[in-house]
């Protein structure tokens, strides 16, 4: 059904060297060569260089994926217009029901023809997540899927079921970055797990790159190196959560993505299906400060943007646990897509308790 023809990676600007950095990226310290300006140039150097936080990360909307395999070219926003009209509409009815779309192709693509395009589809809920596949051999297939039943925690046999995706986002026409690390992961990952592997567009997160996403799960890594890469993706593949790479699991608000982070790392708890969220029990803006002189008190100077948050979980043998942190914004502003252009204050967490709870529903606050 599509045919990409033979390329290199600077035929297309899906696949262009990073050789030429972007107009718009933000140059750190001068530096004597070529090669050590690119080395510091580029949203995903600068975050590696400020070793920004991960976590709080994915994509908080994210309700299930429809994943449709495209050699490429692939276009910086939208599908190409060779994917058929019933599948394009499917995905935007699926949209309004949360449920991201993205073109999937394997790492080793080089003048391949895709006769029948490889379709998966996963959804569900926390502790019952599935992840169906199928071949596309009538795209009218999709006129008897509910949008709605990514949300069921039971599959809806669109399909065989299946393991895992291991999805690296290799997106170069929409942010270089994403292409000069994260083709070195995927080929790495394929080495390993190549059934299981996939590159992928936009995954959000462009100055984490490379980002490798796994479903079911819907667990977000980032900033990885090819070797890193394999063994973070082999704890996975084990139900662990490697907590040094982990960016949070989409679908979850982000802070409740962070304040799950911080509880399994205080914890000590990598085993994915260990912890469980259960609600957020508010949120109010606050200021800081330190402790004032022999112990008394100090006036709490406000910080803009500085709010606390409190989330409860499940937790696998130790019972609920209600976690209370502080998001801030990053001090200084930074170039956080190279594609875009963007600059902005990313958001750090800071944890500051974590205690024993009921099991009450819990009730958001604002």
């Amino acid at each position: 059904m599509f045919t990409e023809a033979a390329f290199t990676d600077t035929a297309f600007t899906d696949t262009v060297s990073i050789d030429a950095a972007p107009t718009n990226a933000v140059s750190t310290n001068a530096a004597p060569t070529a090669d050590r300006a690119r080395e510091y140039t580029g949203c995903a150097a600068i975050c590696r260089r400020l070793d920004e936080p991960l976590i709080g990360t994915a994509p908080s909307t994210a309700a299930g994926w429809l994943l449709i395999e495209h050699p490429g070219p692939w276009p910086a926003y939208g599908l190409p217009q060779d994917v058929p009209t019933a599948v394009a509409r499917f995905a935007r009815r699926a949209l309004g029901h949360g449920v991201r779309t993205q073109l999937i192709r394997r790492p080793d693509r080089t003048g391949r023809q895709v006769e029948l395009p490889t379709v998966l589809v996963a959804g569900g809920l926390a502790g019952r997540r599935w992840l169906e596949r199928r071949d596309l051999d009538d795209p009218g297939a999709f006129g008897g899927l509910d949008p709605a039943a990514f949300a069921e925690p039971a599959a809806p046999g669109f399909g065989s079921p299946v393991e895992a995706a291991l999805l690296v986002c290799t997106h170069g026409r929409r942010e270089v970055c994403c292409a000069k690390y994260g083709r070195p992961v995927a080929q790495a990952l394929a080495a390993r797990f190549a059934p299981l592997v996939w590159e992928t567009t936009h995954v959000g997160g462009d100055r984490f790159a490379a980002n490798l996403v796994v479903l079911p799960s819907g667990g977000y890594y980032g900033r990885l190196d090819p070797a890193e890469a394999v063994d973070v993706a082999q704890a996975a593949l084990d139900g662990r959560i490697d907590l040094d790479r982990f960016r949070g699991t989409a679908g979850l608000p982000e802070a409740a993505q962070a304040a799950e982070c911080l509880l399994r790392r205080a914890l000590g708890v990598a085993e994915s299906e260990a912890v469980r969220f259960l609600g957020e029990t508010g949120h109010e803006d606050v200021g800081r400060g330190d402790v004032g002189h022999s112990g008394e008190p100090a006036v709490r100077q406000p910080l803009p943007h500085t709010r606390t948050y409190t989330a409860r979980f499940a937790v696998s043998g130790t019972g609920v646990r209600v976690v209370t942190l502080e998001r801030h914004e990053a001090a200084n502003p930074r170039l956080t897509s190279c594609g875009t252009g963007a600059v902005e204050t990313p958001a750090d967490y800071r944890l500051l308790s974590i205690t024993a709870g009921s099991t009450a529903p819990a009730t958001s606050g604002g």
